[in-house]
């Protein structure tokens, strides 16, 4: 076992001293035994070691490295660290390679290595005396190269690290626990050990030993085991209480059974009176029935005979419609073939406005480009001269360290001098310690074996002791048990009487809030009537006003330039120019985002539009032209499932706008939910493909694509109504004065009423709670009776068996008697011993004042000098990394500076094929711009000769709404005699229904499994029925029961709790069975790890022994 301490005080005879185990002990007699000793090591290009370098040879009883700081210690531990197969941070280095010697003469060399030379001996008489044992020499050496591998080698032959350790310890060095070396300062750290570690994340010396020996393996095993007999006594405590509540429970149905078959006998006798009233119920809507039918009749054969009338005005009407849809196809499709000219000039604008930003930002590129070439030739300038500066302090930094080398080596001899002349005058003074120490021997032997027994009598006492007070201190626990036990149940007991008084007051409070609030009822409707009113009427009033004068920037300052005639040609935003109803809203809110697109007359007046926002910086539009329109609005077609398409359901406020609406919308149509979307959107006839939306704004393009819903949804692009322009800021002012009071007196009503019902609706939350912990508290204080029950009979049981054992009180007598013989015997050993120790003490004192203060300068000179040197080594390399490192940073400058050159080169290129690209597009969209306004002109055409078909049907349309009035007036009648019709059959059947799901349950033994049928009355039966009297009778029935409201199960959960009390008294037995076992085997590991514990313990006295002797 090799030693590094700091120990600087220490005489040495040099930089670094190599120690063998001190003279003072006594030399070891002549042995055939043999043992391992390390002869010498080689070291080459290791660390600080350049070339090869021997170490040694060492003396037998070579134990520890001692001299002064940079004296070379930690290299060889770190040589001997290296060879045992340490990795390179327990070597103070981040990685093998770094442990290569560099320096300035030798410079990246390949690898390292260190050989350590043992050998076996047999110990012969004399402090230097030994033999070698024939043929045992061993060498190992361990190999490091550049690229952070290593080899291994045993006697030149190569090896494997599994393989050098193995050989080690069979050789006895302890590679397992690390004890084979000791660090500098290690030795103290254990002798300052405490006895025993105080918390688990120390280690004292007992569990220093404890590791040694081997039996720390328990520890988590035992742990282990510990916490699962924990869980086990857990379990079972567990399962014992639910056998105890089972049978609680069992025997607690027999009241609640009674009870429940008194409530049933109350039900049967609620349901027949029930369906003796409902039998006289249905007799009376039946006739109702018969007369609501008669009237249908009547109103329905009127409505059938104008219907008649009507059909030959409605021929005449469909002949105008049809002339006028084939205006329309023919205008919708010069709009069509006008649009797709646009769409053609519109794209080559896009691609324009693209080409021009794609130019833009490549120029943005170059000006970055070139001011980061700028800063990287700056920052190239000033890391030359970092290189340069770096480069002369090194070399004068070289020069200084050559000096203070030689000035170390002058003192250094000085000091081998003096520690040379001391050596005559301290001999005689060691050879006194040592006859001290043999005198020693024997008296510390007696010492350690008269100690050993006196620990185990000691220990045997202390056992018996502790077995004679358990049942004792078991009595005490189980009393103080008892006293907690009382305690809780008077606390309990106040606690249950306290929630019944407050369960008490919050049900009255209760009732009372329950019936306020449906008073308020009626008053609530009114109010709620009066405030949608007022709200509606002052939306509606708004919505108009800021359709005129709350615009947007954009279409404000559009819609100013068309009221002072600067342009002409505007008409709105789309959505402004036609309705739909409210349920449509957020499906053509989703699926049409071209509302908001403003619509214009023919191309000059978009253009002069877009000039205008331009110049004012007032934002962006997207113009509809409606010269530009090619595609006509096509009839409705053929659909999946019959479903609407959005356009035909959208009114436009003239019709010259329904291309335009088509232009947004297409052929979209609207679903009432997702799942009938995806039928619809890929179900078409002929494989065809739809666009479809859903109510709730889903949208399903014809690519498949699915976009919409969310919590968010689109809505308010399109309005239900035209709005109104007549409506003034103060009309709004009005209502909206008016509406306030009403929503005030509305929220003041509202607010007291939810009051009302939050209050009630808490309370309502807070009695379960209540009701539940007042039965909690109540099983809580009968487990604790039982408790205490328990305890009085635990303490019984233990006062008869507390009667302590014969045998053991006479073992402890005789015990005491050897315990006081062995400690007088070793107080006498003790003071003999310490008169021995006093003397050496004495003579060791005398050795260290011979040195004088000569030996201290000197040695305070060399510390100083060695000093300087680290001082000056560590700025010499501080200064080479510095600079290194600038000249990496250099040439990643460099290679910067060219990479964004050649990226400026390759940018001027792309800016010039831009340049030529707008060009070619410039001259291909003047020639679209012609085509445009040819086709703009054919659809203004069509468009003249539509409106004209449409006057006339507008005409013809007006005349049959008026005939169609009276026909409404009919067909209201009608379905008002249908609807008063099927209310009366509807309540006939829900009266029928009601009286079937009445029936009759079966109470105690009557008739098992036979069904009891409810009597049917005759007519005269009926007759004579009291129904106010019956409905009284029956409300006091229901009263009654909600009143009582027995747990109906009870009879079955009662045999249901039988087998469950049988079942948990098994998994009880079962849990039990386990929790001994498992007792069982935690007392065994304990029992295990004390046994080898000692048996370890007494092997390391022993040793020790031997070695004072």
């Amino acid at each position: 076992m090799l030693q590094d301490p700091q120990a600087p005080e220490m005489p040495v005879a040099g930089p670094l001293v190599f120690t063998e185990t001190p003279a003072a002990e006594p030399a070891p007699a002549p042995s055939d035994a043999q043992r391992l000793i390390i002869t010498r090591m080689v070291l080459n290009n290791f660390k600080s070691y350049a070339g090869t370098q021997t170490i040694g040879p060492f003396h037998k009883s070579f134990s520890s490295v001692v001299g002064p700081n940079g004296s070379g210690k930690s290299n060889v531990i770190d040589s001997l660290l290296f060879v045992f197969g340490y990795r390179a941070n327990k070597m103070r280095q981040g990685k093998l390679s770094e442990l290569i010697h560099s320096s300035q003469a030798h410079q990246k060399l390949d690898s390292c290595s260190v050989e350590v030379h043992f050998c076996e001996i047999r110990d012969l008489s004399g402090p230097d005396a030994y033999e070698t044992v024939p043929d045992s020499d061993l060498v190992v050496s361990r190999v490091a190269f550049r690229n952070n591998s290593s080899k291994y080698y045993i006697n030149g032959r190569t090896s494997t690290f599994t393989e050098v350790t193995t050989l080690l310890k069979s050789k006895g060095v302890d590679l397992d626990h690390k004890r084979f070396l000791i660090l500098q300062g290690e030795v103290e750290s254990i002798s300052q050990m405490k006895p025993k570690a105080q918390s688990e994340h120390e280690e004292g010396l007992l569990e220093y030993l404890e590791d040694i020996i081997g039996t720390s393996k328990y520890k988590e095993p035992i742990d282990e085991s510990g916490k699962q007999l924990d869980q086990f006594n857990d379990d079972r405590a567990e399962r014992l209480n639910r056998v105890k509540i089972a049978e609680r429970e069992r025997n607690g149905l027999e009241g609640k059974k009674d009870e429940a078959e008194s409530y049933l006998r109350d039900e049967n006798e609620l349901v027949q009176k029930l369906s003796c009233m409902l039998q006289r119920q249905i007799h009376d809507q039946t006739i109702r029935v018969a007369q609501s039918e008669v009237t249908f009749n009547q109103v329905n054969d009127q409505l059938q005979s104008e219907l008649a009338k009507f059909a030959e005005f409605r021929s005449e009407l469909h002949t105008l419609e049809n002339g006028h849809q084939l205006a329309v196809r023919e205008y919708e499709a010069a709009r069509k073939a006008a649009a797709e000219i646009t769409n053609e000039l519109n794209q080559f604008e896009r691609e324009d406005v693209q080409l021009q930003e794609n130019r833009e930002f490549l120029k943005r590129k170059v000006k970055k480009v070139e001011t980061a070439c700028q800063k990287d030739t700056l920052t190239l300038s000033e890391l030359e001269t970092t290189i340069k500066n770096n480069h002369s302090d090194m070399e004068r930094g070289q020069q200084e360290l050559a000096q203070m080398d030689a000035q170390q080596e002058k003192e250094e001899q000085v000091l081998v001098e003096i520690v040379e002349g001391l050596k005559g005058k301290t001999e005689v003074f060691s050879q006194q310690i040592e006859e001290h120490q043999n005198k020693l021997a024997p008296w510390v032997e007696k010492i350690n074996a008269e100690q050993s027994q006196l620990d185990i009598a000691e220990s045997e006492f202390k056992l018996l002791e502790d077995k004679c007070q358990a049942s004792e201190k078991q009595i005490i626990l189980a009393q103080t048990g008892i006293e907690e036990t009382e305690q809780q149940q008077v606390q309990k007991a106040a606690e249950i009487q306290a929630n019944q008084k407050k369960l008490k007051e919050l049900r009255r409070k209760h009732q009372e809030l329950l019936q306020t609030v449906k008073d308020t009822e009626t008053q609530e409707t009114d109010f709620r009537s009066d405030v949608t009113k007022a709200r509606q009427k002052l939306d509606e009033a708004r919505t108009s006003l800021e359709k005129f004068q709350t615009r947007g920037k954009v279409l404000q300052g559009l819609l100013r330039m068309k009221e002072t005639g600067r342009i002409e040609g505007i008409h709105n935003r789309l959505g402004s120019l036609g309705v739909i109803d409210d349920k449509y809203d957020v499906a053509i809110s989703t699926c049409c985002p071209s509302l908001d697109n403003i619509v214009v007359d023919d191309v000059p007046s978009a253009q002069k539009c877009i000039e205008h926002l331009r110049k004012n910086s007032l934002g962006r539009a997207v113009f509809i032209v409606l010269t530009q329109l090619t595609a006509k609005p096509t009839p409705p077609p053929n659909t999946p499932e019959g479903v609407p398409r959005l356009f035909d359901l959208v009114q436009p406020k003239d019709a010259r706008y329904a291309p335009a609406f088509y232009h947004a919308l297409r052929d979209t149509l609207v679903a009432a939910d997702l799942d009938q979307a995806n039928r619809i959107a890929f179900g078409g006839s002929g494989g065809r493909r739809w666009r479809v939306v859903t109510l709730n704004g889903q949208l399903i393009e014809t690519s498949g694509a699915m976009s919409g819903g969310g919590t968010r949804v689109h809505s308010g692009l399109m309005s239900s109504r035209f709005t109104v322009d007549d409506v003034t800021p103060e009309t709004v002012a009005v209502l909206e004065r008016k509406c306030a009071k009403v929503e005030a007196e509305w929220k003041q009503f509202s607010a007291l009423r939810s009051e009302m019902v939050v209050e009630a609706q808490m309370i309502e939350k807070e009695l379960p709670g209540l009701e539940t912990g007042n039965s909690k508290l109540t099983m809580e204080v009968e487990a604790l009776q039982q408790q205490r029950q328990t305890l009085a009979e635990r303490i019984a049981t233990l006062q008869e068996d507390d009667q302590p054992d014969r045998a053991d009180v006479d073992r402890m007598q005789a015990l005491q008697t050897q315990i006081a013989g062995h400690r007088g015997r070793l107080s006498e050993l003790c003071e003999k011993r310490e008169t021995i120790k006093d003397e050496i003490k004495k003579l060791q004192d005398k050795i260290l004042e011979i040195g004088g203060v000569q030996l201290r300068v000197q040695k305070a000179k060399v510390k100083s000098l060695k000093e300087r040197i680290e001082t000056c080594q560590d700025l010499i390399i501080k200064l080479d990394v510095a600079a290194k490192k600038a000249a990496k940073d250099h040439s990643k400058v460099e290679k910067a500076i060219e990479r964004q050159q050649r990226e400026l080169a390759d940018t001027g290129v792309q800016i010039d094929k831009l340049g030529a690209e707008i060009e070619r597009k410039t001259h291909a969209a003047l020639e679209v711009k012609v085509r445009c306004d040819k086709a703009t002109r054919l659809q203004e055409d069509k468009q003249q000769c539509r409106d004209e078909l449409k006057a006339e049907l507008d005409e013809k349309t007006a005349e049959y709404n008026q005939v169609r009035a009276s026909e409404v007036n009919l067909k209201h009648s009608a379905e008002e005699a249908e609807r008063h019709h099927a209310d009366n059959i509807k309540r006939l059947n829900y009266l029928q229904g009601e009286r079937s799901r009445l029936s009759l349950q079966q109470v105690g033994d009557q008739g098992g499994e036979q069904v009891l049928e409810l009597p049917t009355l005759s007519p005269e039966e009926l007759a004579t029925i009291d129904v106010p009297r019956l409905k009284q009778e029956t409300e006091q029935l229901r009263a009654k029961l909600e009143r009582t409201k027995p747990n109906l199960s009870v009879l079955a959960e009662y045999h249901q709790r039988q087998k469950e009390c049988q079942a948990r008294t098994q998994d009880l037995d079962e849990i039990t069975a386990h929790r001994d076992e498992a007792k069982r085997r935690y007392d065994d590991l304990r029992k295990n790890r004390l046994d080898e514990f000692m048996e370890g313990f007494n092997i390391i006295s022993y040793k020790l022994k031997e070695m004072y002797q």
